[in-house]
């Protein structure tokens, strides 16, 4: 009987140790995030229509985009390197990442309310958003920092506290909106920025030591740059690739395909739990596992992230795709029934985009992002030559394998990228060994 107590108390306290680990609180608190997106566009796609919410999230694509210059610039040289620096210099560190952040949010609010102040693109009429979609993007990026500068710090649980604060209030929000007759994309926009903010104010009080010093500005900037620079053309190009397709469907179809193309991606939204709560772990993990244990211990990492995650991905997509039709009516109701084709390719098309996660944190511990300017730029090619043509012939279905086609040359010049670069690395170390076996 003691010998079964004690075996059972050393499961209990094994469970409880991975349970209240780093990736367990990353994954409870992408959970929270990808749980009120998921239930945000669910309520907005019921409540406003399928042309209204196709207009949202044509409006919501603004703030995207500047977010995707922000992992790129900012977040993804934070998570690759601050993981690096010794005690000491963290709060210079972060000190002048800080300052970098906030140079950005400020001319990102410029650029989103003049650019959506004086869009006049067909009926969509954006214009009387810029107000609340400028401050959402400065609101939404700010607080994205923060969270993601607890995970660089490994401060997860900080990182779930904040998030709780600046996601949840959101629903019930919407909810008595909609009760009260108010709800549309204005004071939806206007909701969730406000949510945010409140997040951000929350997060502020929990900062660790930061101070600000004008070389380390400097310096930080010059080595991000290093990084960023090929992650920020990244970005802009994919937003010329797979976006292009994207926004191709709502040219010919109206913005109501782009309602549809939404809502299929929402429910494929859910994996985003493991994709983006992976995305606060991964890279800081990979770059210590480079540090301390050199290639194989990156690589053997990578590769179990690779098997792990990946399969529960495929599972989730086989599930959604063998009833793409009943899902799309269980959430959204019978008026989406009929675009199960859309859901089924996006399964396919998610469990595809699962793979380059892991890899890219592999090529930015080795601080080598190269490989992924290029993989960009051979995905705008393609885009650029098809995008239009497969979304005015084949329809949605044309949008859809065009998506496919990017992610495949992505994942296959990245993959092809790690592995040379590795081998490269390994030789070097096996020749350097060698040449010292002989000196000794």
């Amino acid at each position: 009987m003691n010998a079964c107590s004690a075996i059972g108390e050393r499961i209990r306290k094994s469970l409880a140790r991975k349970l209240s680990g780093r990736e367990a609180w990353a994954l409870g608190d992408q959970a929270v995030v990808s749980g009120t997106n998921f239930l945000t566009n669910v309520m907005l796609a019921r409540f406003l229509g399928l042309h209204e919410f196709g207009v949202f999230a044509l409006a919501w694509m603004s703030v995207l985009f500047v977010n995707s210059l922000q992992s790129a610039l900012i977040v993804a040289p934070m998570m690759s390197i601050g993981p690096k620096q010794e005690e000491k210099d963290q709060a210079p560190y972060f000190g002048a990442v800080f300052v970098q952040e906030l140079v950005f949010v400020s001319l990102c609010f410029i650029l989103v309310f003049t650019v959506l102040r004086f869009c006049t693109f067909r009926d969509w009429h954006l214009q009387h958003l810029a107000g609340p979609l400028a401050v959402s993007a400065f609101a939404y990026q700010l607080q994205d920092f923060i969270r993601r500068y607890f995970f660089a710090i490994r401060q997860s649980r900080r990182a779930f506290a904040e998030d709780a604060l600046s996601y949840l209030p959101q629903l019930p929000i919407l909810l008595v909106l909609h009760q009260s007759g108010h709800l549309n994309n204005w004071t939806a926009l206007w909701a969730m920025a406000g949510t945010s903010l409140f997040g951000i104010l929350a997060g502020w009080f929990w900062l660790g030591p930061i101070r600000i010093d004008r070389q380390w500005v400097r310096t930080i900037v010059r080595r991000h740059w290093k990084i960023s620079r090929w992650l920020g053309a990244s970005a802009l190009l994919q937003w010329t690739s797979g976006n292009l397709f994207v926004i191709a469907a709502p040219l010919y179809y109206g913005a109501a395909a782009a309602g549809v193309l939404r809502a299929s991606q929402n429910l494929m939204g859910v994996t985003h739990v493991w994709f983006q709560g992976l995305d606060n772990v991964v890279p800081v993990e990979t770059a210590r596992r480079f540090r301390d244990g050199g290639m194989h211990s990156m690589l053997s990492y990578t590769q179990s992230i690779l098997v792990k995650w990946g399969g529960l991905t495929f599972l989730f997509a086989l599930m959604i795709g063998l009833a793409p039709g009943f899902w799309l009516r269980l959430v959204y109701g019978s008026g989406l029934g009929q675009y199960g084709y859309v859901l089924r390719l996006y399964a396919l098309l998610y469990v595809i985009i699962f793979i380059g996660g892991p890899l890219r944190a592999a090529l930015q511990a080795l601080e080598f992002t190269v490989p992924i300017f290029w993989s960009y730029l051979a995905m705008t090619s393609f885009a650029f030559a098809f995008a239009v043509p497969m979304a005015k012939w084949l329809g949605l279905n044309g949008t859809m394998l065009g998506l496919l086609g990017t992610q495949i040359i992505f994942q296959s010049i990245v993959a092809t990228a790690l592995l040379v670069k590795s081998s490269r690395i390994a030789r070097g170390t096996s020749s350097a060994l060698g040449s010292r076996a002989v000196a000794d």
